[in-house]
C-alpha cells in the first residue's frame, strides 16, 4: 500500500464570524492561514447546537468538537442525554442518586450537591441541579449545594443571577467557589486544596448569604471565576459518611476535586513536579461518591450514566489497520486528543505515541498568549520529519484557553502565534509530500 502521511491540525476555538473591533481572528496578522484560504480548497462547519448533538441553539465547545470529530458522525451529548431523563422520568429512578441519598438517611448524615452554576451547557446546567434537589427533597433529604461559579462560558459577572436562580428553588448554599479553584484541570493543587479545605474545614471567609459573599467579590473586582472560595452556610460543610452528587457531566475539570473527595490516596497521581501537592489527611471518610459520567479511574463510587459505546472511531480504524499514529497537545488540551477524540473513553490503542507538552504556569494565559504552542510546534516538526508515523492529531490551545481570558488583544496575540506556528508544521508535512487538514474544533476567539 502506497501509504501517505497525513495530519489533522486543531486550532482550538478559531472561529469564523464577521471583522469586528471584538473578532481577534479578524484583528490578526495570519499571513499564513490567510494564504491557505486563498490558495486551498476550503469550508464552513456549524459546531454548535443539534450538528453536534446538543440542544437547539445551544453553542459548541471543545469537548463536544473533538468527540464529534474523532467518531466522524454526530454524537449525542451528556446535555442532551440528561435532559431527556429528567423529561421522562427517569432521572428520579436513577439507582446511584437514591443510593446516594439512602447512604444519607442510614447514617444520619448530609446530601451534598456539587456543580458548575451556569446554564452555558458546558460543564453542567441548572436544570439538572434543581432536579437533584427535587429527588432529594422529594425523599426527605434537604441537600447542600457547593457552587462552583463560572464566568468562562458565560459573562464574568452573571453568576450572581445563576445562583439566585437555584436559591430562589429553595437550594440551600454551602459554599461557594471560583472555577478557577475547584475546577483546576492543570494540576494546580494548591488552588484545588483551597476548594476542598473550604468545603470541609470551612476555612474561607464566612458570609451570612451566599449572593452576599458574591456581591462582595464583585465590589472587590473579583468576576465568577475568580472568585475565592467562602463559606455560606457552616452546616453545609463535608464530614465523614456524607453523600456526594457531583452534578458536572464533563470529566476534565471534575476529575481532580472528584479523585480528592472520593479516592483522596491517589489524588497525587496528577501532581506535577515543581506544583504543590495535594494534601489528604483532611479528607472525610466513608463518602459515598456519585459522578454524574464517568470521569476518569482515579474517581471512585458509582456513575448515574454510563458512557456510550462509539465504535469505529478514527484513532481505532487507523490502529486496526496497522498505522502509527500520534496524539500531540500541551496540558490544557491533553484530554481533548486522547480521551474525548477516543469517544469519551481512555483507550489505549496498539500504534499510539502520546506527547504532552506541558502548559505555562502563569495565573491567566493573557499574560502569556502564545501559551505552549511553539514547543509543542517543535515537538510535531520533529516528529513528522522522523518518518516514524503515519498520521498526528495536533491541537493548538491558544485561541480557545487565551479567548476565555477575555483579553482582546492578548487573543489575538494567541492567533498570530498559531498562525505560525500551523506553517511551520504545515511546511514540514509538504516536506515529506504528506496531507495537512487545518480545522477548528469549535469557535471562542472570534
Amino acid at each position: 500500500m502506497n501509504k501517505k502521511f497525513a495530519a489533522l491540525i486543531i486550532m482550538d476555538g478559531y472561529g469564523l464570524a464577521p471583522a469586528s473591533d471584538s473578532n481577534s481572528v479578524s484583528l490578526a496578522k495570519k499571513p499564513f492561514l490567510d494564504q491557505l484560504f486563498k490558495d486551498y480548497p476550503s469550508n464552513t462547519l456549524k459546531a454548535s447546537g443539534e450538528e453536534v448533538g446538543l440542544p437547539e441553539g445551544q453553542m459548541g465547545n471543545s469537548e463536544v468538537g473533538h468527540l464529534n470529530l474523532g467518531a466522524g458522525r454526530i454524537v449525542y451529548q451528556s446535555l442532551t442525554r440528561i435532559n431527556v431523563a429528567i423529561k421522562d422520568g427517569s432521572f428520579f429512578k436513577n439507582k446511584a442518586f437514591l443510593d446516594a441519598i439512602a447512604h444519607t438517611t442510614k447514617h444520619n448524615s448530609k446530601l451534598h450537591i456539587f456543580g458548575l452554576v451556569s446554564d452555558g451547557g458546558v460543564h453542567a446546567y441548572p436544570t439538572h441541579i434543581k432536579a437533584l434537589h427535587d429527588l432529594a427533597v422529594s425523599k426527605g433529604v434537604t441537600p447542600y449545594l457547593h457552587a462552583f461559579m463560572d464566568g468562562r462560558d458565560t459573562p464574568q459577572v452573571s453568576g450572581l443571577g445563576f445562583l439566585k436562580d437555584l436559591v430562589d428553588h429553595g437550594m440551600k448554599v454551602a459554599t461557594v467557589s471560583g472555577r478557577y479553584y475547584a475546577m483546576d484541570r492543570d494540576n494546580n493543587w494548591d488552588r484545588i486544596q483551597l476548594a476542598f479545605d473550604n468545603m470541609v474545614l470551612g476555612s474561607g471567609k464566612h458570609y451570612d448569604d451566599a449572593l452576599d459573599g458574591i456581591q462582595a467579590s464583585y465590589d472587590a473586582g473579583v468576576t465568577d471565576e475568580f472568585i475565592v472560595p467562602f463559606v455560606a452556610d457552616q452546616n453545609g460543610l463535608i464530614g465523614d459518611h456524607d453523600s456526594i452528587i457531583f452534578a458536572n457531566f464533563r470529566p476534565d475539570r471534575a476529575i481532580r476535586i472528584a479523585t480528592a473527595f472520593s479516592n483522596p490516596t491517589e489524588a497525587n497521581t496528577y501532581h506535577t513536579e515543581g506544583k504543590a501537592s495535594f494534601d489528604p489527611k483532611n479528607a472525610p471518610k466513608d463518602i459515598f461518591f456519585v459522578s454524574m459520567m464517568h470521569y476518569n479511574k482515579t474517581v471512585k463510587g458509582p456513575l448515574a450514566y454510563d458512557l456510550q459505546v462509539l465504535n469505529n472511531l478514527y484513532g481505532e480504524v487507523i490502529a486496526d489497520a496497522g498505522l502509527k499514529q500520534l496524539r500531540i497537545a500541551e496540558t490544557e488540551k491533553y484530554a481533548h486528543v486522547t480521551f474525548f477524540f477516543d469517544g469519551g473513553q481512555e483507550r489505549d490503542l496498539k500504534g499510539a505515541t502520546r506527547i504532552v507538552v506541558e502548559s505555562p504556569k502563569v495565573a491567566t494565559y493573557d499574560l502569556k498568549p502564545e501559551m505552549s504552542a511553539y514547543e509543542v510546534k517543535d515537538e510535531a516538526v520533529k516528529a513528522i520529519l522522523s518518518g516514524k508515523f503515519d498520521t498526528m492529531i495536533l491541537n493548538f490551545a491558544n485561541p480557545d484557553m487565551v479567548g476565555h481570558t477575555g483579553s482582546i488583544e492578548a487573543t489575538t496575540k494567541a492567533v498570530e502565534a498559531v498562525d505560525q506556528c500551523t506553517k511551520e508544521v504545515v511546511e514540514a508535512i509538504l516536506s515529506i509530500g504528506g496531507v495537512a487538514i487545518v480545522l477548528a474544533d469549535h469557535g471562542n476567539a472570534e
